[in-house]
């Protein structure tokens, strides 16, 4: 009997010790919490509901755009995903209660859904770094990647003008979105359809960064991620040169001094493509935009398809020797 008892006051110490550590616990909040009170209740991922009481002084993060602290209590979004870390009370009955230290806001659902074209509606979640588009039963079809933009690759350039600087985001406010979202969803739902629960979320996005810089030259790389299923995607890269003290965006000519078909064919001379049927493939499908600088070397870019010959997309780096030094003007040689 003493051993039972001292394992039996063993485990109960155990169980106490546990309820008194903190612990982080994710869910989600559709119903707006009591701001005086500073409580709400939140479905936990493990399938349990918490009864959460914010101490007096913990912090609330907001971390999706447009998200604020107080939405815990305001009924804004039709649902957050929200972290709670804190402590719970144990024997208390259910809804299990939890004190919480502190709260962030992971994700909210935005207001209107996203039909497909069948009208299948997707729920449409909102993060800080990504936006998942969901299926009525939760299962995610696409995520969507929210990389780096042009004002954060160019907020860090020393002696950038605010003027060139707006000249600059001007340019890729044009340019908007490289990639066809309603498509992507589509062939998503397609292969959802097909695969079931085989199918892995496809995977989408684009960003904006600084790749090459000099004195009178800055140079900006767009990256599109694609997906090709299977959880496989292949990226595609655009750049564009900037005069630095306006900002405008410079033409080929601007840095090459040969353009369109004779600068491919001194590229790919460079780079020493002479076989065929490949050369002509890559004549046909050079694209000056996909010839992206950096600091110490020249990408050429063609897209998976671009060149029949290979299986997936292909880049060739060219080293800034004489010959490839020749082709660009004095003020298209990036800062080492």
């Amino acid at each position: 009997m003493k051993k039972l008892s001292a394992f039996a006051a063993g485990a109960l110490a155990a169980l106490l010790l546990a309820g008194c550590s903190e612990r982080t616990i994710t869910g989600t909040l559709t119903v707006p919490g009591d701001a005086a009170a500073r409580t709400f209740t939140m479905e936990g991922d493990d399938g349990r509901t918490y009864a959460v009481t914010l101490t007096e002084d913990a912090p609330v993060a907001a971390w999706p755009e447009d998200t604020r602290a107080d939405d815990l209590y305001t009924g804004r979004w039709p649902a957050l995903r929200l972290s709670v870390t804190g402590r719970l009370r144990l024997f208390g009955g259910k809804p299990l209660a939890l004190t919480a230290a502190s709260a962030q806001i992971d994700a909210a659902r935005q207001p209107e859904d996203l039909p497909l074209a069948d009208g299948t509606p997707l729920a449409v979640w909102q993060g800080s770094f990504d936006r998942e588009y969901s299926l009525p039963d939760g299962t995610v079809l696409l995520e969507e990647r929210l990389g780096g933009k042009a004002a954060d690759a160019v907020e860090g350039v020393p002696g950038l003008t605010k003027e060139a600087g707006e000249n600059i985001l001007a340019f890729y406010e044009r340019q908007g979105i490289l990639y066809d979202l309603p498509a992507q969803l589509e062939a998503a739902w397609a292969a959802y359809s097909e695969k079931g629960e085989g199918f892995d979320p496809y995977t989408l996005g684009q960003e904006v960064n600084l790749s090459a810089e000099n004195d009178s030259t800055l140079w900006l790389t767009t990256t599109v991620t694609l997906p090709l299923g299977g959880g496989v995607v292949t990226e595609e890269q655009f750049s564009a040169a900037f005069d630095k003290a306006s900002g405008e965006a410079l033409a080929p000519g601007d840095l090459f001094t040969r353009t369109g078909g004779e600068l491919a064919a001194a590229l790919l001379d460079a780079a020493a493509i002479t076989g065929e049927p490949r050369r002509s493939e890559m004549l046909a499908a050079f694209d000056e935009r996909r010839v992206v600088f950096r600091p110490d070397a020249l990408e050429v870019f063609f897209p998976g398809g671009a060149v029949p010959s290979e299986e997936t997309a292909l880049i060739l780096g060219l080293d800034y020797t004489d010959g490839v030094k020749a082709l660009l003007r004095p003020r298209a040689l990036p800062s080492a």
